[in-house]
């Protein structure tokens, strides 16, 4: 080939063409040798926290690149608002515990008052019956006698009286022993009025539960020990809920995203210890593979007809724990040679 390119150039005079060619031959077929390294991105747990609450931050106790421990306070949101509806809270519970404390004592004294007259009337009631049906008794025998005129009508007469106020007296007894029944529909009634107390002092204790955990909210704590890595507001700044406060980053769970062919995929494997070298060629770190993406992430190298290539080659994200001090989000390595184990 470089034989007739040059007896093409060399016809035509041109010999930095004929050099240029062939420097872009030999280029190609340098070029495809190489092998592009593999690099992956470090990195870390980091959340935003956010206020749950609205309100105004009162203290703002730390800045960009504090340390703090788990459940150290970040910051005051002010609480006053919050405190004045405890205190009504708390005020409408005892008002409601005293009315279910009245209305017990009435439902007692009149359920105990009611029972009472209902045995008392149960009992004149059954008198009355007992007087009734001896009434009717001796009615019905001194009536057969006047018939027979055994007896003078006079008398007749009397037991006849006594008999009708013997009805009468079963009336009147019936009568009271409904009263007394009713009166038992107003206990009951009294109860009802009792259990719905009850409910209204549970749902007012449940709503000041709700308040007293917005309050434990006013205390921006931090969620786990770690690095403050942001900070978005400043003190006296007014919150609206879930606004975030500040970014903390754990640098003790940091990991490296490697983007790895499908063709070169086969290599790795879960629990695997792998060595990883930083861009300025002197931070190593060991980690180990934790995930294997199952989903692809993107094509590495399209399909070209150049390469006689008929298809993408996808790669997938192997994620290696790492654990190090020395990595920092956003940070590339890529593996050492020899690193797998």
């Amino acid at each position: 080939m470089f034989r007739k390119l040059w007896g093409k150039y060399r016809r035509g005079g041109c010999l930095a063409a004929l050099l240029l060619a062939v420097g872009m031959v030999l280029g190609c077929g340098a070029q495809k040798d190489v092998q592009a390294d593999a690099w992956g991105r470090a990195d870390a747990k980091e959340i935003d926290i956010n206020s749950k609450i609205p309100g105004r931050v009162v203290q703002l106790l730390v800045k960009e690149g504090d340390t703090v421990q788990e459940g150290q306070v970040i910051a005051y949101i002010d609480k006053r608002d919050l405190l004045a509806q405890k205190a009504q809270y708390e005020a409408n519970i005892q008002a409601l515990e005293a009315q279910l404390q009245q209305a017990s004592v009435v439902t007692t004294l009149q359920n105990g008052t009611t029972h009472s007259d209902v045995n008392t009337a149960q009992a004149a009631a059954a008198q009355a019956q007992s007087n009734l049906e001896l009434a009717s008794a001796d009615y019905q025998r001194y009536q057969e006698l006047v018939n027979e005129g055994a007896v003078p009508q006079q008398t007749f007469e009397n037991y006849r009286t006594r008999y009708k106020v013997a009805q009468a007296a079963v009336n009147q007894a019936q009568a009271g022993v409904n009263k007394a029944n009713s009166a038992l529909l107003q206990t009951d009634a009294n109860q009802a009025n009792e259990a719905a107390v009850q409910k209204k002092i549970a749902q007012a204790q449940a709503a000041l539960e709700q308040l007293e955990v917005s309050l434990d909210e006013t205390e921006i704590k931090a969620p786990f020990a770690g690095v403050i890595t942001a900070k978005y507001v400043e003190e006296g700044s007014m919150l609206s809920q879930g606004t975030p406060i500040v970014a903390i980053q754990d640098p003790a769970d940091n990991w490296v995203d490697l983007k790895v062919p499908e063709t070169e995929l086969s290599k790795y494997a879960l629990d695997q210890q792998v060595t990883l070298v930083g861009r300025d060629g002197k931070t190593k770190v060991t980690g180990t593979i934790t995930d294997i993406s199952k989903k692809a992430e993107f094509a590495t190298q399209r399909a070209t007809s150049e390469r006689g290539d008929d298809s993408d080659i996808i790669s997938f994200n192997v994620k290696i724990q790492v654990n190090a001090e020395q990595l920092r989000p956003g940070m590339r390595f890529r593996l050492a040679e020899g690193a797998r184990s």
